[in-house]
């Protein structure tokens, strides 16, 4: 499962906390920026005045363990992004900021929710134009991503099979985009929206997951779900005050969460009609407003109500084992009932994996500062079957990390096996975690610690004169702070020095006499690195 949060932390984090207690949740996608150009990517998390900085937001999302797919959402004009595409170095500029972002809070990936390719104003005989800019972009921003062991997430309206004659959003090419993407969000929701209907009927919404299964791997579809419905005004009779007489109109509709959607049946009397092939609510009641300084002024609105239950997250849940789709994403954490994402929860016990088992091997367990060592990964079921063709991710924690980083991603072979070179810059734990589908759990190999064998160097000239003073600079790599270095001449201590924050330490030399002299740093172990010396250098005194 993976799905958005939007608002606040406290809300979504409650959802997940108590509702879903992690069990299903893989990734997560804060509705967190928005696009102002291609340049400019705005921070809506800052705006909206949390208490809590983003950076305290994202420590709480990895605390749970979540991989964090933030969403870039378009904010701008109709038809700017368009332009933008169709130039190549705007295009390129956009590449940057979007991969600028994901270094800058080291998420695991992003998630494109561009909305305005199929928007108001947007007209169909534009798409044919914009389609291949759009490939273009995806190609790219794909390209710097995965370099970077990153994801790329994209949410969709729906589209379909030209034999259902439904009208499908083409323009955003599924199968030109399946091999560069890691997840495909359809948002199968929204059907309705000027006029009373359902949310998302369960025909259509399976309509878009067959097609979407034969344009890319199933395992890369997600079955967007929502959690909230709508309320429609039908009628109005008498005149409302003043204080409605602008929003209480025929045509005027309202959102409504899936738990204060539940609720309306209990206020205003009556019983919702679930049907089960649409898989939805509809609730028709009536509502009063009166001016509550004159009860002679008031009106009475007809509304009418569609929304979903648990009863419609198990209906669409069913599709993921149906079609072996990757998962389900849910509009959005926050908006469900307990019940419904119960639901969730049992529907994805009901088609439990099968357990993947992980080994990692290393040519080498101790490496110099900089050097290459060689890891490689087998992923098997327990009854030796090899997991072919799955993706893994090559995950790093140092000594002073709480958190795994995803350094580098690939896919298994035939034989099940990945193998991957890598530098480490300290002592870490290593671990390869291979992508959970409906068919696999994910497979977490074992942790490796890596030890790293420091460098030590020294700045010594060829040659002194004798009764001189020098100043003599050294450095340790890593780099790091408050270690002893001890230097010896010719075998003894000559002195104890500590690093500055660069690694680098100082010493004065001044040698009385003539003759050849030797210098050599050595350290003891440190949380970063283990033991280590630096070679003997020579000195001639003149």
């Amino acid at each position: 499962m993976t799905g958005w949060m939007d608002g606040s932390p406290t809300v979504y984090l409650r959802s997940v906390d108590t509702n879903f207690k992690y069990e299903v949740i893989k990734d997560v996608s804060p509705f967190w920026y928005g696009l102002l150009s291609e340049s400019n990517i705005r921070d809506k998390y800052t705006l909206g005045r949390y208490t809590k900085p983003i950076t305290a937001a994202i420590a709480d999302l990895r605390q749970r363990g979540f991989v964090i797919l933030p969403s870039i959402t378009d904010d701008q004009p109709v038809r700017v992004l368009a332009g933008i595409l169709a130039d190549e170095a705007r295009r390129a500029v956009l590449v940057k900021s979007i991969r600028d972002l994901v270094a800058k809070y080291d998420y695991d990936g992003i998630d494109l929710d561009f909305e305005k390719f199929y928007a108001k104003g947007e007209t169909r005989a534009n798409w044919v134009a914009m389609k291949p800019n759009w490939v273009s972009f995806i190609k790219e921003l794909s390209a710097v991503l995965r370099a970077d062991g990153k994801l790329l997430s994209v949410t969709t309206p729906p589209d379909f099979d030209r034999a259902t004659k439904r009208a499908g959003n083409w323009v955003y090419a599924w199968a030109e985009m399946g091999p560069h993407i890691d997840r495909l969000r359809i948002m199968a929701y929204d059907f309705s929206t000027v006029t009373p209907g359902p949310i998302g009927p369960l025909d259509w919404t399976e309509d878009a997951v067959k097609y979407a299964v034969t344009q890319m791997p199933a395992s890369k579809v997600y079955v967007g779900i929502p959690a909230y419905g709508r309320d429609w005004i039908t009628k109005v009779d008498g005149v409302c005050p003043k204080a409605f007489e602008t929003s209480i109109v025929v045509g005027g509709r309202a959102a409504l969460t899936m738990r204060d959607a539940a609720n309306l049946p209990t206020v205003y009397g009556g019983a919702a009609v679930y049907n089960a092939t649409i898989g939805e609510n509809r609730f028709n009641y009536q509502k009063a407003y009166t001016d509550p300084t004159n009860s002679a002024i008031t009106c009475t609105a007809t509304r009418t109500a569609w929304y979903p239950d648990e009863r419609s997250f198990a209906a669409r849940a069913l599709l993921v084992g149906k079609y072996r789709l990757g998962g389900i994403a849910i509009w959005s954490f926050g908006k469900e009932s307990p019940a419904a994402a119960q639901a969730i929860i049992n529907a994805a016990q009901a088609i439990a994996p099968d357990v993947v088992v992980s080994e990692i091997s290393t040519d080498l367990e101790q490496v110099g500062y900089g050097n290459v060592f060689n890891l490689t990964g087998k992923f098997s079921l327990p009854d030796k079957t090899p997991v072919t063709g799955v993706n893994v991710r090559f995950e790093v924690k140092g000594p002073t990390d709480t958190n795994w980083r995803s350094v580098a991603a690939g896919t298994t072979d035939a034989n099940g096996f990945i193998t991957s070179s890598a530098i480490l810059g300290q002592k870490s734990q290593i671990r390869l975690v291979s992508e959970a589908s409906w068919e696999r759990s994910e497979g977490r190999s074992g942790e490796k610690v890596i030890t790293v064998a420091p460098t030590l160097n020294l700045n010594l000239p060829a040659s002194v004169k004798a009764n001189a003073s020098y100043q003599i600079i050294g450095q340790i790599l890593p780099a790091a702070a408050a270690v002893n270095v001890t230097i010896r001449r010719n075998g003894s201590t000559f002195g104890s020095f500590v690093t500055d924050q660069r690694g680098e330490f100082r010493f004065t030399l001044l040698e009385k006499e003539a003759g050849l002299a030797s210098y050599q740093a050595v350290m003891a172990t440190t949380a970063q690195a283990n033991a280590g010396s630096s070679q003997a250098y020579s000195l001639l005194v003149r």
